[in-house]
């Protein structure tokens, strides 16, 4: 159904796992577009997107937000604030991304995540990295 939004949003998050991050930012704005009230996942999904778009700034902004801040969603706001340098509030946020998370560990993620494009998938571990969380 092409007015489906949680279709266009799941969208997203496929093209950019598979490299098209232009294609995903497109596909999450539509689902927004379509859905006037949307569920927290969307924000993540968004912050993700724009995480991978290299615009560090509005994925912070999108992943402060109420709806998805206290979420596993800490885990990309403290990679987009470290890839701005912002070094000291990427490692406090990724601090408390572990607290509900202890187990998480940068390798994990990475070899269980669906990335179909080597250089998306380095980007998002290169910011875990700079923001401390473990390998």
């Amino acid at each position: 159904d092409p007015n489906e939004a949680d279709t266009w949003a799941a969208l997203s998050d496929i093209a950019v796992l598979a490299g098209r991050v232009e294609e995903g930012l497109e596909h999450i704005g539509k689902a927004f577009r379509l859905n006037p009230f949307p569920a927290s996942w969307y924000y993540l999904t968004l912050g993700q997107a724009q995480y991978a778009a290299r615009d560090y700034q509005a994925a912070i902004e999108t992943l402060r937000r109420d709806e998805t801040y206290r979420t596993s969603s800490r885990r990309f706001l403290a990679a987009s604030m470290a890839q701005l340098g912002r070094l000291d509030e990427a490692r406090a946020e990724a601090e408390l991304f572990l607290v509900g998370n202890p187990h998480f560990t940068t390798h994990h993620w990475a070899t269980t995540e669906p990335f179909r494009d080597a250089a998306t998938l380095e980007h998002f571990v290169d910011g875990f990295r700079k923001a401390g969380l473990p390998e």
